[in-house]
């Protein structure tokens, strides 16, 4: 920046500020937007920083790129695609928990409706709204009808529950009372109608509003080299807006950072914000007034070991290793048929009062000084909490010292020990009294640490990887190479990938990333053959492919077919790694993990709501903030460049923000515009607009390279036959090439896709060539097959190169230096074009291309009547790894051997 500012001045640009006016004017602008990094003393004495959920989540408010897309309520459907409208959000979360209030904004706005107050609709029946949710895109509320007696007094029939069209509404509370006092009868312990609401005079007339939020917390190295340097990072994202913005950078909310603290410690300091009365006051660009809102945590993405943490669990080298349930055991046990068995399901789930009644459990055993009874509390149990670790420490090593002072050494011991006459039980009596004292007094001093926290307490107080490990861990060199040469021919239409690095992917093959695994999990299958892996691994591969798809589904219509679905496709998964090696499904947690999969999604909605990938994308922008820190205080420095980011963003989105010596306000048009208008600011910030592309549209070719305009016959060429009659009647029409056209989807449909066309809505001249469906699918794939015959509907294929035995062929290589290589590369040679496959591994799309087929020839199928024997399938599989790892070692002796003679020196000959 510096820089920037000396070449301006040098080229004597007018009123450049100085690099330190530049500075200040940046952190006024940051404290107005209400953004300033907060300190934190943990439990643990660790020191950080947070920019807070609450300073961050009001910015939507206040910014109108963001504002329109906001939720409030539950919506009740059959189509589930966002969080608010899956199984917590409907019908888990507390009435309490959810937005209070309903106002008609387009109507009498001042009239605001609160849950649990007396209301009277139109046609002049009373009732008490119990919770707003949206239905049939319609905000209704669920309600207890009222009866009015003769003298006036209310009487709440609770039996009876009914959902009402909010905008039928007529009188709210205020109104009702100020025609008479208010009173019920009859009302039950269960129920309690609010006279007024208590948040009524917190709000002092300002609308009301709760949101969900989505607190993300990883182990990320600040460094962009090899070596890591090991920070604890929390983000979150506002789970009120719909899957498609947070798919986005622009709308991960960084919170803190720090190298000490761990998420325990951060996830601590975030509550305070997620408090019941934790209310904030914001701008609404929208309703152009202020409001209040509170926000309450909906979930908690992370991988394993981080969710393990989480829920003060041991994880998954742990005896009892699941984080959701009861499963697990001892080696021994799972290799039985009750505990292998049981591995494929979900056990006695854990319940978080249970969870920290055993860490109380195993800090009251900690104050007796005995550390074998906690290791085993914490073994029997598989609670390990990491914050109460530290103190159980601290305990043990606290009891055995004061144990020895008072009960042990002669000098300071309790004088009753000193007493010769009191022996046996008496004696017996008095040391295990001392033992409960000390225990009690260790006990109550750590639960008042650190001093300072205690005293402002309130009283009321996540396989890919692992198909792929086993399918390329036996293959030689020319294996990998006849591999990687059928991947770089694959087809990438439609399944919306960068470009493959096939040659790469087998070379390090242990070190892939994400992106790659993805690749790998929609194309792999169509690669392999009998001279590349087993048929068991085969199989799996095919399993794996079918459960991909299935989760990557972003909306689903049936919530109960889907679900039955995805336990078919999980159980086949489990079932063909019984066969591959059944000892991965004791020792690998990640395939526990799948039984619970359906649960979460009924409770959650489709699994890539809460998947983690554009957190861990936006880790780049934090390794830059860190690269650039002071390196003396980075969990500061990092929140407060972050905190400056976040201003700019709001401002340049045009966002309202409040001075500290003024009143809402915005940037001036200029600025306004900055991010709509600018596409590099857009990419740099991670913003998409949702308009960029529309259905239908189509988009010609470069003048450079559109040929020149022709008649209809002509501009086909050797497409053209007699039935494809111009689709204008004008005959001195000329048309001109395009590049793509629109589908409803908004995918770019390329010259040679595939695309699903319903008849009579081209809105553009598309030339296309129809397939027909089998009735069966591929009995090797198990996929639908595409016939070049007949005409009727099609959907994005794989071509099937294995069914035409397709050779390899040489092609020119790529390019080096953008220059065009000598070097050749082996390359598929597709021989026919009559047969291709449906590829229902791919990710993109999955849910329309079910829907465009028949279901027979989707619907997941079990592979196993019943589930794999455990302990039968564990000696095969211990048998069967013996004979490999013989295999290998004597492989490696005839190599050296053979290395040996070649080189003149005396082998061993037996």
């Amino acid at each position: 920046m510096k820089a920037i500012i000396w070449v301006m001045k040098e080229c004597r640009t007018p009123d450049v500020p100085s690099f330190y006016a530049l500075r200040k004017l940046q952190k006024k602008l940051t404290e107005d937007v209400g953004l300033k990094p907060r300190h934190h003393t943990s439990s643990l004495n660790n020191q950080f920083y947070m920019n807070h959920p609450n300073d961050l989540i009001r910015l939507d408010f206040s910014n109108p790129l963001v504002r329109e897309h906001l939720h409030f309520y539950p919506e009740s459907t059959t189509t589930i695609s966002e969080s608010w409208q899956a199984g917590k959000y409907v019908n888990e979360i507390a009435d309490d928990d959810l937005s209070p209030m309903w106002a008609n904004w387009e109507g009498a706005s001042y009239r605001h409706f609160y849950v649990k107050e007396l209301a009277q609709c139109i046609n002049g029946k009373y009732i008490v709204p119990l919770k707003w949710i949206v239905y049939k895109k319609q905000v209704h509320c669920d309600a207890y009808l009222v009866m009015r007696e003769v003298s006036g007094i209310f009487t709440v029939e609770e039996h009876e529950l009914v959902r009402v069209i909010a905008t039928d509404l007529r009188y709210n509370f205020l109104d009702l009372e100020k025609q008479g006092e208010v009173q019920f009868s009859g009302v039950q312990n269960a129920f309690k109608p609010h006279t007024p609401h208590p948040i009524r005079a917190i709000a002092c007339r300002k609308p009301v509003f709760v949101l969900r939020i989505m607190p993300w917390a990883d182990d990320v190295s600040g460094n962009r080299s090899k070596q890591y340097n090991a920070h604890m990072n929390m983000y979150l994202a506002n789970l009120n807006l719909p899957h498609k913005l947070l798919s986005q950078e622009y709308f991960v909310r960084f919170c803190a950072t720090s190298q000490h603290a761990s998420s325990l410690e951060q996830f601590d300091a975030l509550a305070g914000d997620c408090k019941d009365d934790s209310w904030s006051l914001t701008y609404d660009c929208k309703l152009q007034q202020e409001i209040l809102f509170r926000i309450g945590i909906h979930l908690l993405p992370a991988d394993n070991p981080q969710q393990a943490e989480t829920t003060s669990t041991a994880g998954s080298s742990a005896t009892f290793w699941c984080r959701e349930d009861d499963s697990g055991g001892s080696a021994s046990h799972r290799e039985t048929d009750e505990g292998y068995h049981a591995l494929y399901s979900s056990g006695k789930t854990r319940k978080p009062e249970e969870t920290v009644k055993k860490i109380k459990e195993q800090i009251r055993a900690a104050c007796l000084g005995i550390a074998a009874a906690v290791e085993q509390l914490q073994t029997d149990s598989g609670v390990k909490d990491q914050i109460s670790v530290h103190w159980i420490g601290l305990l043990i090593d606290k009891a055995r010292e004061i144990q020895k002072q008072r009960i042990f050494n002669h000098e300071t011991r309790d004088p009753r020990l000193g007493d010769a006459k009191i022996v046996g039980d008496a004696r017996k009596a008095i040391k295990q009294g001392l033992i409960e004292t000390i225990r009690e007094e260790l006990y109550t001093w750590v639960i008042m640490q650190p001093p300072e926290r205690y005293e402002k307490l309130d009283q009321e107080t996540r396989e890919d990887k692992y198909v792929w490990h086993e399918t390329t861990k036996v293959w030689n060199d020319e294996q990998g190479a006849l591999f990687a040469a059928r991947l770089q021919s694959a087809s990438l239409d439609g399944l919306n990938i960068p470009s493959l690095r096939s040659k790469y992917m087998v070379q390090y093959k242990k070190s892939l990333i994400g992106k790659h695994y993805k690749a790998l999990q929609q194309l792999g299958i169509f690669q392999l053959d009998a001279t590349l892996c087993s048929q068991e691994v085969f199989e799996l591969w095919k399993a794996n492919g079918v459960l991909g798809a299935l989760l990557w589904f972003p909306e689903i219509k049936d919530m109960d077919q889907y679900l039955a679905d995805l336990k078919v496709a999980i159980d086949n998964v489990l079932d063909r790694w019984a066969v591959v090696d059944p000892s991965q499904i004791t020792q690998k947690y990640k395939l526990h993990v799948l039984p619970h999969l359906p649960e979460a999604v009924r409770r959650f909605g489709p699994s890539i709501l809460f998947a983690t990938e554009i957190f861990e994308c936006w880790n780049s922008v934090f390794r830059l903030c860190s690269v650039l820190s002071n390196h003396q205080a980075p969990s500061l420095d990092i929140a407060t460049t972050l905190a400056d980011m976040e201003h700019f963003k709001h401002q340049v989105s045009g966002g309202w923000w409040k001075p500290i010596d003024g009143d809402w306000t915005q940037a001036g048009s200029e600025i306004q515009n900055f991010l709509t208008a600018n596409r590099q600011l857009q990419r740099r910030l991670g913003w998409a607009p949702h308009d960029l592309i529309k259905p239908g549209t189509v988009k010609v070719l470069s003048k450079a390279k559109q040929q020149q305009p022709a008649s209809w016959k002509t501009a086909l060429g050797s497409s053209w036959n007699d039935e494809l009659t111009q689709p204008i009647n004008h005959s001195n029409t000329n048309w001109i090439g395009c590049k793509f056209v629109a589908a409803r989807s908004e995918d770019p449909c390329y010259p040679g896709s595939w695309i699903l066309v319903p008849e009579h809505t081209l809105e553009a001249a598309v030339v296309i060539q129809p397939f027909t469906i089998s009735n069966t699918t591929d009995p090797l794939y198990d996929m639908p097959v595409l016939i070049k015959t007949g005409k009727t509907i099609v959907v994005k294929p794989e071509h099937d190169c294995l069914h035409f035995s397709c050779p390899l062929v040489h092609s020119v290589g790529p390019q080096q230096e953008r220059s065009e290589s000598r070097l050749t590369q082996k390359l598929t040679a597709h021989k026919d074009d009559s047969r291709f496959l449906v590829n229902t591994h791919g990710l993109h799309n999955a849910h329309l291309v079910r829907e465009a087929l028949p279901r027979h020839l989707t619907a997941p199928k079990p592979c196993f009547a019943d589930c794999q024997v455990g302990p039968e399938k564990r000696a095969l599989g211990q048998a069967k790894g013996q004979a490999t790892k013989a295999k290998r070692k004597q492989d490696k002796a005839d190599k050296v051997s053979g290395a040996k003679g070649r080189a003149g020196e005396p082998t061993d000959i037996t």
